[in-house]
Parts: structure tokens; sequence; C-alpha cells
């Protein structure tokens, strides 16, 4: 048997299968790894990277043409990068290790201590060259997870796959070695045997990517832009040219009791329906709250930290509040209220005594290495609060547990969750987000949607029916919610339910008795100060979304 000598296409491809294989299986425990014991996900650093790199117009563009599934297939392909490259690193292994042993000692077979020195070159190449490429320092020493953590899941993983590597490649070399040294009857049996699992694969692996194409297309053909079945309106000209940016006086608002309507929006949204946001491509952070630290640090008399029961023992107040994404389209889903219970910022901060002359932003750190910050101003308002609680309960780790800022009035990118470090500091500070284009400063600006009827819905002439939705201005209020259904020409105002807290959306409805006919209907809203809602339409990046939100109906 170990005097059978394989070509050098044979080795690469054997080598090449044999590294896939085993790249699969270690993909998935840095997987497992990265989400039970803390360790590196290399998809993860190397995802945050490549956004980096990609200029604002192009994420726009994908945002724009997939919505909030883009970072997911972003993903999936981070992840068959990854495979690919072990896959290519075993072929070039064999080509290279096992044309030398073959002609040394007439053997294909690979020794366990090849896949070790494999596993040692990859693990060197990436702690060494590509960790520091993307940013993250030698080791991984700049992550949360700090160097000894990347370094262990990764020699883990590397063991892991380089066992397996040398496991495969023999069986592969075994199996190839038994075919040459059978008869030729079996030969042939064997070589249709192949042919046959080839088609086969060949078959599964084109329907399995007709389903995925035909999944994306469908998803994107059928989703509009806000990614819920509607559509925001490009404003007309009748409408562009009769809008005023200000009322002054600001509008009383038409408060009053609003009738329940099916799909429209609760004043609290639960724990469990409230939308989820995050720039990671694969899991959240589950924080350990009996190991969790808070350090505060930077522009102050003194540093201090605090543990998870230390916070439990301080003063909170309960705030009603609204929060909505930066990347949420006009009319989308990525909006949500709730009560939350926390500690004022502006009390946190004062526990290490005076603030330093020239400090100008409060940078806060999380545990799955997002990074942002607030201007100093912001962060000593008395609605800015680090959240413990979230309608009554401990804070869900989806949403941030052990703590989160809420900065009401900003985007949601602003309010950082899993936060493990607040730093005072005198410079410019640029968040994850800022680095990649987005708006710094990021005030919301102000929103109104239209809930229930649903785009597409047909409803009966001559019949009441109600137009309904919420309104947001973030921390300045609504005062009026306008409804039309002639493009503009005219307006019907809406009546306010009573919001929870100057804080919160604001529920509206419009009561309704159309004849037979197709209606667009438009709305907009005016906030407390009299500033109304800008009509033209405009996309998420950098600064969030612009335009009025429209559904199209058919009257019978």
């Amino acid at each position: 048997m170990g005097k059978i000598l394989f070509t050098q296409r044979q080795r690469f491809w054997d080598g090449f299968i044999a590294g896939l294989v085993a790249g699969i299986i270690a993909t998935v425990l840095m997987l497992l790894l990265s989400v039970s014991f803390n360790g590196i996900s290399l998809p993860e650093v190397f995802g945050s990277a490549l956004t980096q790199l990609m200029s604002p117009s192009t994420f726009n563009t994908l945002h724009q043409l997939i919505g909030g599934d883009a970072k997911h297939y972003f993903f999936y392909c981070i992840i068959v990068g990854q495979c690919l490259v072990f896959a290519l690193a075993g072929g070039l292994c064999v080509l290279w290790v096992g044309r030398y042993r073959a002609k040394k000692t007439g053997q294909e077979m690979l020794h366990w201590s090849v896949g070790l020195l494999l596993a040692l070159l990859l693990l060197l190449l990436t702690c060494l060259l590509l960790l520091p490429i993307t940013g993250v320092g030698f080791f991984g020493s700049h992550l949360v997870i700090g160097a000894i953590n990347t370094t262990v899941s990764l020699a883990i993983v590397g063991i892991v796959f380089g066992g397996s590597f040398v496991q495969l490649q023999n069986q592969l070399v075994a199996r190839r070695v038994r075919f040459l040294n059978a008869p030729s009857t079996e030969r042939e049996k064997s070589v249709a045997r192949r042919e046959l699992v080839l088609r086969g694969i060949q078959i599964v692996g084109l329907g399995a990517l007709g389903v995925f194409a035909w999944r994306f297309i469908t998803s994107v053909g059928g989703m509009s832009s806000n990614g819920v079945g509607s559509s925001a309106t490009s404003a007309s000209p009748n409408i562009l040219q009769a809008y005023k940016r200000k009322i002054v006086p600001a509008p009383t608002p038409n408060y009053g009791d609003i009738q329940p309507q099916p799909m429209l929006s609760k004043e609290i949204t639960s724990n469990d329906q409230y939308y989820v946001v995050s720039k990671n491509l694969f899991s959240d952070p589950t924080v350990n709250g009996d190991t969790w630290q808070l350090s505060v640090s930077g522009e102050i008399e003194h540093a201090f930290s605090l543990s998870y029961k230390d916070l439990l023992t301080l003063s909170t107040k309960q705030q009603y509040e609204s929060m909505m994404c930066i990347s949420n389209e006009v009319g989308g889903p990525y909006m949500s209220s709730a009560l939350w219970e926390g500690i004022p910022l502006a009390d946190l901060l004062a526990r290490g005594g005076a603030i330093k002359p020239g400090a100008t932003k409060v940078v806060l750190y999380a545990a799955d290495d997002y990074s942002d910050s607030i201007h100093l101003s912001k962060a000593l308002e008395p609605t800015t609060l680090l959240a413990l609680r979230m309608n009554g309960a401990m804070l869900p780790q989806g949403h941030g547990f052990p703590l989160r800022l809420l900065v009401p009035g900003i985007y949601g990118m602003k309010h950082v969750k899993w936060i493990t470090r607040i730093e005072i500091v005198n410079t410019d500070f640029q968040g994850y987000w800022q680095q990649r284009g987005w708006s710094d400063p990021a005030p919301l600006l102000m929103t109104s949607r239209i809930d229930t009827p649903l785009t597409g819905s047909t409803l009966p002439a001559n019949k009441p029916t109600y137009i309904a939705g919420v309104a947001f201005s973030g921390n300045k209020g609504i005062s009026e919610v306008d409804v039309s259904f002639n493009n503009g020409q005219t307006w019907n105002k809406a009546t306010l339910k009573r919001p929870l807290s100057a804080l919160t959306w604001v529920l509206w409805e419009v009561p309704w008795q159309p004849q037979a006919g197709s209606y667009t209907a438009i709305v907009r809203a005016i906030d407390a100060q009299g500033n109304v809602q800008y009509p033209k339409l405009a996309p998420p990046l950098p600064d969030g979304s612009t335009g009025y939100h429209s559904i199209e109906l058919t009257v019978n």
C-alpha cells in the first residue's frame, strides 16, 4: 500500500476535502466556544473589519436591498469563506508535506504531528497578522475577552482542526489506495458509485442554492423599503410646496379616547416583542452578573468600580420612554416603548468627584466590543439613565443585561447595551457606527406610522373604519397627527391618546367612511414645539430616514 504514489492533483483535492470538513467542525466549535465560554469568534471580528472598510453608499445599498437580514447573509458568506480558508490550508499542506513524505518514505499517510504543526501555523498567522490587521491587537489583546481567552479558544479550535484534518486525510488516502489496489471490475463499480454520489450531491447542492436564491428574491422582492409591507411616499410637488417647517404657536393636542384596533401598537411593548438590533452577526453576549464589574474612569477626580450588587443598592428612578433604531426605514418596525428603571447617569458620575475642565464626552464600552459616546451635557440630563429593569422585570440579556444606557431624543445606537466601562474624555470620540459613516450627534428625527389597516387591504364601502398608528419625536412630544387621502391636498386631524410621558410615542386614530375606489393614505406628525415632520424621502444612512409613511387601500 505504501508504494503507491498519488498525483499532485489527487493530493491537493484530498487535502482540500479533508480541510473543508475539518474546517466546518472547527468553525462550529469556535462559535460554540464564543457563545458558551467567552471565546473569540473570528467571523465577528472579520465582519466588523469588513463593514468598516465598506463605503457608506455600499452599506446603504445592501441595507435597502436586503433589509434587516443583510447581516445574516453577510455572516453566512464569512463562514463559507472561513471554511474555504481551512480547506485551502489543508490542500496546500498535503501538497507540500505529502509529496515530501511520499518521496522519502513511500507513504501518503500523514503523521499526527503534521496536524499540530498546521494548527500552530494557523494560530500564529491569525494572532500575529490577521488580528492586528483587523484592529483588535496581537493575540486579540484589544478585545473585551482579552489575549488569554482569545489564544486559548483559538488553540482549542486549532487542535481540533489539526486532529480532524489528519484523521480525515488518512481515511481518504486509505480509501484511494484500496481503490487503486482493487480489481478492475471493482474499480469500475466504485467509479460508478462515486459518479452517482457526486451527481446526487450536485443535485442537492443546486436545489439548496435554488431554495436559498428563491427565499432571498422573495424576501427582497416582497418587502418594501421598511420591511413590513408598507411604504414611504416620495413627497409630491403639492406636499413639498405646501410644506412649512414650523407652526407657531404649536397646535394644541387633540387628546381623546381612541377605539381598540387590530394591529395597533400598544403603549407599552412587551419585553419579548421589543425590537432588537446589534452589530453582532452570530450572537449577542451573555453576561454573568455575579462576576460583572462596571468601571468608571477618565476626566474625573477618581476612578471607581461597582459590582452588579453595588448598583442594585443605588437610588433609581422610573421613566416611560420609546426608542427607535437609526436604521429604521419610514414606517419600519424598529421602534418600541417600555417602562424603564435605572440610575441617572449624572448621579453615577458624581461618585467620581468633580469632572475635570475640558471634558467633552462620555464614552461607553460594551461586552461585545461595541462602543459609542454622548456629549457630556447630554449625559448630565436627568432623563439619561443607566437602566437595570425593563417593564418591571430584570433587564433581559437581549436588551443589555446587566446595564444599558437610555438617552431620550437620540437614536437607539447610542443606547449602549451590556455596558462594562464608562470613560469621560476630552476628545471627539467616534464610536463603532460613527467609524462606518453614521451620525455622531444622531438626534432622533420625527416619524409617524400607519399600523392599521395593513397596506393592500380591501375595505367595505360606506362603512365606518379607522386609520390608526403611532407618532414619535424623541423627547419633543407630539402635538398633532394628520392623515391625507388625496396626496396632501387636505389633511384630517387625528385623535391622540394622551402619552404616558413626553418621551414616548403617541397612539393616534382617524375615523373614515370611504366610498368605493382606490386610496393612498399618508400620515404626518407635528411635535410639541411646532416642528412639522419633513416630507422629503431619505434613507436611514447617515442621519436617519425621513419621508411620509403611506399605505395603499382598495374600497369595494
